[in-house]
Protein backbone atom coordinates (compact mmCIF):
# COMPACT_ATOMS: atom_id res chain seq x y z
CA UNK A 1 0.00 0.00 0.00
CA UNK A 2 1.02 3.63 -0.68
CA UNK A 3 1.88 6.20 1.83
CA UNK A 4 -1.16 8.88 2.07
CA UNK A 5 -1.02 11.81 0.49
CA UNK A 6 0.10 15.53 2.04
CA UNK A 7 -1.45 18.56 1.91
CA UNK A 8 0.52 21.18 0.50
CA UNK A 9 0.37 24.38 1.94
CA UNK A 10 0.53 27.21 -1.21
CA UNK A 11 0.83 30.97 -0.26
CA UNK A 12 -0.26 34.19 -2.50
CA UNK A 13 2.07 36.94 -1.33
CA UNK A 14 0.86 40.49 -2.20
CA UNK A 15 2.24 43.92 -1.96
CA UNK A 16 -0.06 46.58 -1.75
CA UNK A 17 2.26 49.28 -4.09
CA UNK A 18 0.09 52.35 -2.87
CA UNK A 19 0.94 51.57 0.93
CA UNK A 20 4.85 50.31 0.07
CA UNK A 21 6.97 52.94 1.62
CA UNK A 22 10.25 51.53 -0.09
CA UNK A 23 12.37 50.45 2.93
CA UNK A 24 13.50 47.24 1.53
CA UNK A 25 12.57 45.32 4.55
CA UNK A 26 10.66 42.05 2.82
CA UNK A 27 13.56 41.80 0.76
CA UNK A 28 16.08 42.19 3.32
CA UNK A 29 14.54 39.54 6.01
CA UNK A 30 13.15 36.63 3.38
CA UNK A 31 15.03 34.06 3.99
CA UNK A 32 13.77 32.58 0.27
CA UNK A 33 13.90 34.58 -1.88
CA UNK A 34 10.70 35.89 -2.99
CA UNK A 35 11.08 39.69 -3.55
CA UNK A 36 12.93 41.82 -5.43
CA UNK A 37 13.17 45.61 -5.60
CA UNK A 38 12.75 48.43 -8.22
CA UNK A 39 11.42 51.11 -6.83
CA UNK A 40 9.19 49.18 -4.45
CA UNK A 41 9.09 45.32 -3.42
CA UNK A 42 8.21 42.98 -6.04
CA UNK A 43 6.88 39.47 -4.77
CA UNK A 44 8.82 38.06 -8.11
CA UNK A 45 8.88 34.42 -6.96
CA UNK A 46 6.01 33.79 -4.72
CA UNK A 47 6.10 30.12 -5.20
CA UNK A 48 9.27 30.22 -2.64
CA UNK A 49 7.04 31.53 -0.58
CA UNK A 50 6.92 28.92 3.15
CA UNK A 51 4.23 30.86 4.60
CA UNK A 52 6.17 32.39 7.44
CA UNK A 53 4.96 35.54 7.36
CA UNK A 54 8.20 37.21 8.43
CA UNK A 55 7.96 40.03 5.50
CA UNK A 56 4.52 40.79 7.24
CA UNK A 57 5.42 41.20 10.80
CA UNK A 58 8.82 43.61 9.33
CA UNK A 59 6.50 45.93 6.93
CA UNK A 60 6.35 49.47 8.49
CA UNK A 61 3.98 49.96 5.88
CA UNK A 62 1.69 46.52 6.21
CA UNK A 63 1.98 46.41 2.55
CA UNK A 64 3.35 43.02 2.31
CA UNK A 65 -0.08 40.66 2.82
CA UNK A 66 0.35 36.89 2.72
CA UNK A 67 -2.86 34.40 2.21
CA UNK A 68 -2.30 30.68 2.45
CA UNK A 69 -4.51 29.15 -0.69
Amino acid sequence: MGKPLRGIEVFMVYVDQELCCGCRECVRFCSVDVFDFDTQAIPARPQNCLGCRTCEAVCESKAVIITEI
